[in-house]
């Protein structure tokens, strides 16, 4: 048998290891004005106070006519931008989708949804100002409809 000339040596947690440091040159990207925002302590303490996990972008929903998609890079575009918006929705609503796109995508154009919609966050209630003259009458509650956007192209 040839002996082996080099042999990596078996590592334990035990051993003394070097330590490793990273020095930035140059001015740093890092934007320090959001620390107070992005700590996780205080993200918690707006989350008890209100209930609401505010730093969660929502986004817009998009809803427009695909149909004259032309080839097929165009539809893949398509298909991972609008995987790209799912995943920016927050994952306990996700895993209510099984992480599926298409079965959220039928879910929210269902209208029958609409109140579930409305407590998860994607429906903005909005309230009309009433005339001091009709105080007895129940104030209505109208809801703003998403917002039609053309893709990004």
């Amino acid at each position: 048998m040839k002996k082996l000339d080099k042999v990596i040596p078996f590592r334990t947690a035990y051993e003394p290891h070097k330590p490793c440091f990273f020095h930035t040159e140059g001015e740093s990207l890092t934007q320090q004005h959001f620390q107070e925002e992005c700590d996780i302590i205080n993200i918690i303490k707006r989350h008890d106070r209100n209930g609401i996990i505010e730093h969660v972008h929502r986004g817009q929903a998009r809803y427009g006519d695909f149909s004259e998609v032309t080839d097929y890079r165009e539809a893949l575009d398509l298909v991972k931008n609008a995987q790209e918006e799912f995943m920016t929705i927050p994952s306990d609503i996700r895993k209510q989708f099984d992480n599926n796109p298409g079965k959220f995508y039928e879910f929210v154009s269902n209208p029958a949804n609409k109140d579930e919609l409305k407590k998860m966050g994607f429906i903005q209630e909005t309230q009309q100002a009433v005339a001091p003259s009709s105080a007895t009458e129940p104030i209505p509650e109208s809801v703003e409809p998403p917002i039609a956007q053309e893709p990004k192209e």
